[in-house]
Protein backbone atom coordinates (compact mmCIF):
# COMPACT_ATOMS: atom_id res chain seq x y z
CA UNK A 1 0.00 0.00 0.00
CA UNK A 2 1.39 3.39 -1.04
CA UNK A 3 0.46 6.51 0.90
CA UNK A 4 0.33 9.63 -1.27
CA UNK A 5 3.68 11.39 -1.25
CA UNK A 6 5.25 14.40 -2.86
CA UNK A 7 6.90 14.68 -6.26
CA UNK A 8 9.89 16.75 -7.25
CA UNK A 9 12.23 17.46 -10.10
CA UNK A 10 15.51 19.33 -10.38
CA UNK A 11 15.69 21.99 -13.08
CA UNK A 12 19.07 23.77 -12.87
CA UNK A 13 21.34 25.65 -10.48
CA UNK A 14 19.30 25.72 -7.25
CA UNK A 15 15.86 25.33 -8.84
CA UNK A 16 13.52 22.55 -7.73
CA UNK A 17 9.84 22.09 -8.52
CA UNK A 18 7.92 20.28 -5.75
CA UNK A 19 4.35 19.01 -6.03
CA UNK A 20 2.67 18.44 -2.67
CA UNK A 21 0.30 15.50 -2.16
CA UNK A 22 -2.68 17.84 -2.62
CA UNK A 23 -1.37 18.99 -6.02
CA UNK A 24 -0.14 22.45 -4.99
CA UNK A 25 3.23 23.39 -6.47
CA UNK A 26 6.26 24.99 -4.82
CA UNK A 27 9.09 26.31 -6.99
CA UNK A 28 12.40 26.98 -5.26
CA UNK A 29 14.78 29.58 -6.77
CA UNK A 30 13.32 29.59 -10.30
CA UNK A 31 16.00 29.94 -12.96
CA UNK A 32 16.33 27.65 -15.95
CA UNK A 33 19.42 28.92 -17.75
CA UNK A 34 21.72 31.93 -17.46
CA UNK A 35 22.88 31.35 -21.03
CA UNK A 36 25.31 34.00 -22.27
CA UNK A 37 25.29 35.66 -18.84
CA UNK A 38 27.78 32.94 -17.82
CA UNK A 39 31.32 32.30 -19.10
CA UNK A 40 31.33 29.78 -21.95
CA UNK A 41 32.84 26.95 -19.88
CA UNK A 42 29.98 27.11 -17.34
CA UNK A 43 27.07 27.09 -19.80
CA UNK A 44 24.92 23.99 -20.09
CA UNK A 45 24.50 22.47 -23.51
CA UNK A 46 21.34 20.45 -22.83
CA UNK A 47 18.74 22.96 -21.60
CA UNK A 48 15.56 22.22 -23.56
CA UNK A 49 13.28 23.09 -20.61
CA UNK A 50 11.23 26.31 -20.98
CA UNK A 51 9.42 28.42 -18.38
CA UNK A 52 6.13 27.23 -19.85
CA UNK A 53 7.16 23.66 -18.89
CA UNK A 54 6.75 24.32 -15.16
CA UNK A 55 3.72 22.45 -13.81
CA UNK A 56 2.70 25.46 -11.73
CA UNK A 57 3.93 27.82 -9.06
CA UNK A 58 1.39 28.31 -6.29
CA UNK A 59 4.36 29.26 -4.10
CA UNK A 60 7.81 30.57 -4.99
CA UNK A 61 10.58 30.42 -2.39
CA UNK A 62 13.64 32.61 -2.92
CA UNK A 63 16.87 31.94 -1.01
CA UNK A 64 18.48 35.16 -2.29
CA UNK A 65 17.99 37.53 -5.18
CA UNK A 66 20.81 36.69 -7.57
CA UNK A 67 19.62 36.13 -11.13
CA UNK A 68 20.58 32.46 -11.19
CA UNK A 69 17.88 32.02 -8.49
CA UNK A 70 15.20 34.40 -9.81
CA UNK A 71 15.12 34.81 -13.60
CA UNK A 72 11.78 33.05 -14.12
CA UNK A 73 9.98 34.79 -11.21
CA UNK A 74 8.21 37.41 -13.30
CA UNK A 75 6.76 34.89 -15.74
CA UNK A 76 5.67 32.40 -13.07
CA UNK A 77 4.24 34.99 -10.67
CA UNK A 78 2.04 36.53 -13.35
CA UNK A 79 0.88 33.20 -14.80
CA UNK A 80 0.15 31.44 -11.51
CA UNK A 81 -0.53 34.38 -9.12
CA UNK A 82 2.16 32.88 -6.87
CA UNK A 83 2.76 33.64 -3.22
CA UNK A 84 6.45 34.62 -3.09
CA UNK A 85 8.57 34.25 0.05
CA UNK A 86 11.75 36.36 -0.03
CA UNK A 87 14.10 38.07 2.43
CA UNK A 88 12.81 41.42 3.71
CA UNK A 89 15.98 43.38 2.89
CA UNK A 90 15.81 42.41 -0.78
CA UNK A 91 12.03 42.39 -1.17
CA UNK A 92 11.42 45.93 -2.45
CA UNK A 93 14.09 45.99 -5.16
CA UNK A 94 13.22 42.38 -6.07
CA UNK A 95 9.51 43.23 -6.45
CA UNK A 96 10.34 46.27 -8.57
CA UNK A 97 12.81 44.33 -10.72
CA UNK A 98 10.18 41.73 -11.66
CA UNK A 99 7.16 44.08 -11.55
CA UNK A 100 5.43 41.96 -8.90
CA UNK A 101 2.03 42.58 -7.35
CA UNK A 102 2.76 43.55 -3.73
CA UNK A 103 -0.06 41.31 -2.50
CA UNK A 104 1.95 38.32 -3.76
CA UNK A 105 5.15 39.17 -1.88
CA UNK A 106 5.82 37.91 1.66
CA UNK A 107 8.99 39.61 2.96
CA UNK A 108 10.49 37.49 5.71
CA UNK A 109 12.94 37.88 8.56
CA UNK A 110 15.01 35.15 10.26
CA UNK A 111 13.25 33.31 13.09
CA UNK A 112 9.75 34.02 11.84
CA UNK A 113 7.30 31.70 10.13
CA UNK A 114 4.25 31.73 7.92
CA UNK A 115 1.39 29.24 8.05
CA UNK A 116 -0.16 28.88 4.62
CA UNK A 117 -3.06 26.65 3.65
CA UNK A 118 -0.69 23.97 2.33
CA UNK A 119 2.35 24.08 4.62
CA UNK A 120 4.18 25.94 7.35
CA UNK A 121 7.50 27.63 6.49
CA UNK A 122 10.14 28.75 8.99
CA UNK A 123 12.92 31.18 8.08
CA UNK A 124 16.56 31.09 9.21
CA UNK A 125 19.55 33.30 8.55
CA UNK A 126 21.86 31.87 5.89
CA UNK A 127 25.03 33.09 4.23
CA UNK A 128 26.06 33.20 0.60
CA UNK A 129 29.19 31.44 -0.59
CA UNK A 130 32.33 33.55 -0.98
CA UNK A 131 31.66 36.07 -3.74
CA UNK A 132 35.27 37.08 -4.14
CA UNK A 133 37.92 37.11 -1.44
CA UNK A 134 38.60 40.60 -0.11
CA UNK A 135 36.02 42.34 -2.33
CA UNK A 136 34.30 45.32 -0.69
CA UNK A 137 30.64 46.12 -1.21
CA UNK A 138 31.69 49.20 -3.21
CA UNK A 139 33.66 47.00 -5.58
CA UNK A 140 30.70 44.65 -5.75
CA UNK A 141 28.34 47.51 -6.61
CA UNK A 142 30.65 48.82 -9.33
CA UNK A 143 31.36 45.39 -10.80
CA UNK A 144 30.30 45.41 -14.49
CA UNK A 145 28.49 42.13 -13.79
CA UNK A 146 25.88 44.19 -11.94
CA UNK A 147 25.25 46.68 -14.73
CA UNK A 148 21.57 46.53 -15.63
CA UNK A 149 19.16 48.65 -17.65
CA UNK A 150 16.83 48.46 -14.67
CA UNK A 151 18.26 49.96 -11.46
CA UNK A 152 16.08 47.68 -9.33
CA UNK A 153 17.51 44.60 -11.04
CA UNK A 154 20.98 45.88 -10.15
CA UNK A 155 20.01 46.46 -6.52
CA UNK A 156 18.33 43.07 -6.22
CA UNK A 157 21.49 41.41 -7.53
CA UNK A 158 23.63 43.30 -5.00
CA UNK A 159 21.30 42.55 -2.08
CA UNK A 160 21.52 38.89 -3.07
CA UNK A 161 25.16 38.92 -1.98
CA UNK A 162 24.26 40.12 1.53
CA UNK A 163 20.93 38.51 2.40
CA UNK A 164 20.45 34.75 2.28
CA UNK A 165 17.58 32.78 3.82
CA UNK A 166 17.39 29.10 4.72
CA UNK A 167 13.91 27.57 5.07
CA UNK A 168 12.14 24.67 6.73
CA UNK A 169 8.92 23.56 5.03
CA UNK A 170 6.56 21.36 7.04
CA UNK A 171 3.79 19.96 4.84
CA UNK A 172 0.30 19.21 6.10
CA UNK A 173 1.37 15.55 6.17
CA UNK A 174 4.29 16.48 8.49
CA UNK A 175 6.99 15.92 5.90
CA UNK A 176 9.83 18.31 6.76
CA UNK A 177 12.04 19.74 4.00
CA UNK A 178 15.03 21.90 4.96
CA UNK A 179 16.56 24.09 2.23
CA UNK A 180 20.00 25.53 2.96
CA UNK A 181 22.79 27.00 0.85
CA UNK A 182 26.19 28.53 1.35
CA UNK A 183 29.66 27.18 2.06
CA UNK A 184 30.50 24.39 4.47
CA UNK A 185 29.38 25.52 7.90
CA UNK A 186 32.90 25.85 9.30
CA UNK A 187 33.53 28.85 6.99
CA UNK A 188 30.86 30.94 8.72
CA UNK A 189 28.84 29.56 11.62
CA UNK A 190 27.41 26.28 12.85
CA UNK A 191 23.80 27.41 13.41
CA UNK A 192 22.73 25.31 10.45
CA UNK A 193 23.92 22.17 12.26
CA UNK A 194 21.93 23.00 15.38
CA UNK A 195 18.84 23.90 13.35
CA UNK A 196 18.87 20.66 11.37
CA UNK A 197 19.47 18.47 14.40
CA UNK A 198 16.65 20.20 16.30
CA UNK A 199 14.12 20.25 13.43
CA UNK A 200 14.94 16.71 12.18
CA UNK A 201 13.87 17.15 8.54
CA UNK A 202 13.11 14.13 6.36
CA UNK A 203 14.59 15.79 3.28
CA UNK A 204 17.49 18.24 3.11
CA UNK A 205 18.13 20.28 -0.04
CA UNK A 206 21.70 21.38 0.54
CA UNK A 207 24.31 23.25 -1.50
CA UNK A 208 27.01 20.91 -2.73
CA UNK A 209 30.12 23.04 -2.58
CA UNK A 210 33.51 22.50 -4.17
CA UNK A 211 34.88 23.60 -0.78
CA UNK A 212 33.97 20.11 0.50
CA UNK A 213 35.59 16.87 -0.47
CA UNK A 214 32.89 14.29 -1.31
CA UNK A 215 33.74 12.48 1.91
CA UNK A 216 33.35 15.65 3.99
CA UNK A 217 29.99 16.33 2.37
CA UNK A 218 28.88 12.77 3.10
CA UNK A 219 29.88 13.01 6.77
CA UNK A 220 28.16 16.37 7.09
CA UNK A 221 24.93 15.01 5.63
CA UNK A 222 25.22 12.01 7.92
CA UNK A 223 25.39 14.38 10.89
CA UNK A 224 22.25 16.12 9.60
CA UNK A 225 20.56 12.72 9.57
CA UNK A 226 17.69 13.09 7.07
CA UNK A 227 16.46 10.14 5.04
CA UNK A 228 17.18 11.92 1.76
CA UNK A 229 19.57 14.68 0.63
CA UNK A 230 19.02 16.54 -2.64
CA UNK A 231 21.94 18.71 -3.77
CA UNK A 232 21.69 22.16 -5.25
CA UNK A 233 24.20 24.04 -7.38
CA UNK A 234 25.80 20.82 -8.57
CA UNK A 235 27.01 22.92 -11.50
CA UNK A 236 29.59 24.39 -9.11
CA UNK A 237 31.22 20.99 -8.68
CA UNK A 238 32.64 21.26 -12.20
CA UNK A 239 35.08 23.74 -10.61
CA UNK A 240 36.00 21.33 -7.81
CA UNK A 241 39.70 20.50 -7.38
CA UNK A 242 38.61 16.87 -6.91
CA UNK A 243 39.41 14.95 -10.11
CA UNK A 244 36.11 13.17 -10.76
CA UNK A 245 32.78 13.67 -12.51
CA UNK A 246 29.78 15.08 -10.65
CA UNK A 247 28.18 11.62 -10.52
CA UNK A 248 31.40 10.16 -9.12
CA UNK A 249 31.54 12.97 -6.56
CA UNK A 250 28.15 11.93 -5.15
CA UNK A 251 29.01 8.22 -5.37
CA UNK A 252 31.99 8.93 -3.12
CA UNK A 253 29.81 10.94 -0.72
CA UNK A 254 27.34 8.04 -0.49
CA UNK A 255 30.18 5.57 0.02
CA UNK A 256 31.28 7.65 3.00
CA UNK A 257 27.73 7.56 4.40
CA UNK A 258 27.77 3.77 4.16
CA UNK A 259 31.22 3.62 5.78
CA UNK A 260 29.99 5.56 8.83
CA UNK A 261 26.82 3.41 9.01
CA UNK A 262 24.48 6.29 8.23
CA UNK A 263 21.11 5.50 6.62
CA UNK A 264 21.08 8.95 4.96
CA UNK A 265 21.46 8.83 1.19
CA UNK A 266 22.19 11.53 -1.39
CA UNK A 267 20.38 11.53 -4.73
CA UNK A 268 21.90 13.45 -7.62
CA UNK A 269 18.68 13.89 -9.61
CA UNK A 270 18.67 13.88 -13.37
CA UNK A 271 17.55 17.33 -14.56
CA UNK A 272 13.86 17.62 -15.54
CA UNK A 273 13.05 14.05 -14.44
CA UNK A 274 10.22 13.53 -11.92
CA UNK A 275 10.80 11.58 -8.70
CA UNK A 276 8.25 10.55 -6.04
CA UNK A 277 8.85 10.35 -2.29
CA UNK A 278 6.22 8.34 -0.42
CA UNK A 279 5.59 6.14 2.59
CA UNK A 280 4.48 2.59 1.95
CA UNK A 281 3.69 -0.70 3.62
CA UNK A 282 4.22 -4.12 2.07
CA UNK A 283 3.92 -7.64 3.36
CA UNK A 284 7.14 -9.53 4.06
Amino acid sequence: MKINGLRFRYVNYACYEVILPNGKVIVVDPCIDMGDKLPQEYRRKDVSFKNSDFTGADYIIISHTHEDHTLEVGYLAKKYKSKIIVGAMSALSFAEAYDLNTDQVYPCFPNEYFIFEDFKIEVFRGKHTFNRAGQTIGQRINNPMHERENEYERLASIYGSIEYCDYLITTNENVRIFICGGQPQWFYFTNVDDIVREKAPNIVIRQSSSKYTPEEFGRHMGFFGPQLVLPLHQDGLTRSPIDCTVDEWFERANSELKRINSSTRILNPEPFRWYTVYMGVQED
